[in-house]
């Protein structure tokens, strides 16, 4: 993809991830009595504007830039519709709801099934013509939650549904552990058939689990084997990195990204833990905790270890791996403790200072996105030409 179209889509998802941290973090204030309502009519639009405009944006980008490592083909021309129809449904279908149009909710949610209709083709290309079909099978499973979630938002948003939250996660949670699969591998040299296809099975329980428990609105017993799956399959895969890191790290940054990786799995194990606890006592503490846990410990964490990865390809210029650092780890770290910790005191403790600590917890999220960008700025230079940082 032209370094010239990228960079827009790239923009047009940070200014839906900008737009989704605001609304999450002045809803969280709200929730804790700090300060005034503001922008209250978009907070619960916080799980769409970060999974479709940010995440599904930032995504099928880092897709459609792939292309360029494959023979053209006629998908290439069509690619760039992608991004374009996941935004614009997002906005759409946001306003369809804001204003209680119906018939505009509907198109803004057959603009983002068109998009992943698309994305499907996309992800075909590069099954039929890439090496490793495994990781693109996980990709395919990810990009069907995406499906059911678009059709899903066209009757509510998310906000409160259990089963429709764990669809939606399941698409940048399976998404980023089929690019696990695909990036081990490279790096390793080696076949993804040691990632048991099997998972793959067990992924897709996981999602019929989900849309069960998206009819009842509650936490059901398909919810709690559902999460005992899902704990399952990040105890795998954390097992699994770990097997495959090299014994004597090369470089810094392959151990920057097998710090993050495994952090990212160790809190993935966390979230389904929390929605475990959540199946067997419904309290909006551990409700908050899994989908935290997954959103901001798994998938971002995950976000910040390929970023370096990734950035490269789409923008078309050269990471300086040296630049590399732990602060927006720590910062988002101590971000995920801080708010789980004080949430659940506040169980025990309704007082004014653990709330205010929460509601703080939402402005570190922030500053370590904003962190991450820093490092980002200063590292990328000059012209991508050959080659990619290694992902031991």
């Amino acid at each position: 993809m032209p370094r010239n179209m990228a960079l827009p889509f790239m923009g047009m998802s940070i200014a839906f991830l900008l737009l989704g941290l605001i609304t999450g973090i002045l809803r969280l204030m709200a929730q804790n009595e700090i300060g005034p309502l503001l922008l209250a009519e978009l907070y619960t639009f916080h799980p769409l504007l970060m999974v479709f405009g940010f995440i599904g944006g930032m995504i099928m980008t880092e897709r459609i830039a792939g292309l360029g490592l494959l023979p053209q083909t006629k998908m290439a021309r069509h690619s760039l519709a992608i991004p374009l129809f996941i935004f614009a449904g997002m906005v759409v279908e946001v306003m369809g709801h804001l204003f209680h149009l119906t018939y505009i909710r509907y198109v803004g949610a057959a603009l983002l099934v068109v998009s992943v209709f698309f994305f499907f083709l996309l992800l075909r290309v590069f099954f039929t013509m890439g090496r490793e079909k495994v990781s693109i099978l996980f990709m395919i499973v990810s990009a069907s939650a995406l499906l059911l979630s678009s059709v899903l938002s066209a009757f509510s948003p998310p906000a409160g549904n259990v089963g429709f939250i764990m669809i939606l996660l399941l698409f940048p949670i399976v998404f980023i552990l089929g690019e696990r699969v695909e990036l081990t591998s490279l790096a390793t040299k080696s076949s993804s058939s040691k990632f048991i296809p099997v998972l793959l099975l067990a992924i897709v329980a996981v999602g019929l689990f989900g849309f069960e428990a998206t009819f009842s609105g509650t936490a059901t017993t398909s919810f709690l084997f559902a999460f005992v799956v899902m704990g399952i399959i990040f105890c795998f895969f954390l097992i699994a990195e770990r097997s495959a890191r090299p014994k004597v790290v090369v470089s810094p940054f392959q151990r920057y990204v097998s710090k993050h990786v495994e952090f990212a799995h160790a809190w993935g194990i966390v979230g389904s833990a929390f929605g475990v606890m959540y199946s067997l006592a419904p309290l909006l503490v551990y409700y908050d905790a899994f989908i935290h846990s997954l959103a901001l410990g798994f998938i971002g964490l995950m976000f910040l270890a390929h970023g370096p990865i990734i950035l490269p390809m789409v923008t078309q210029r050269q990471f300086d791996t040296t630049k590399i650092s732990y602060i927006p780890l720590i910062i988002l770290t101590v971000a995920l403790i801080t708010r789980i910790g004080f949430e659940l005191l506040l169980l025990y403790n309704d007082a004014l200072v653990p709330r205010l600590v929460v509601a703080v917890s939402g402005w570190l999220v922030l500053f370590a996105l904003i962190s991450f960008i820093a490092v980002v700025g200063r590292g990328i230079k000059g012209s991508y030409l050959h080659g990619q940082p290694s992902v031991g």
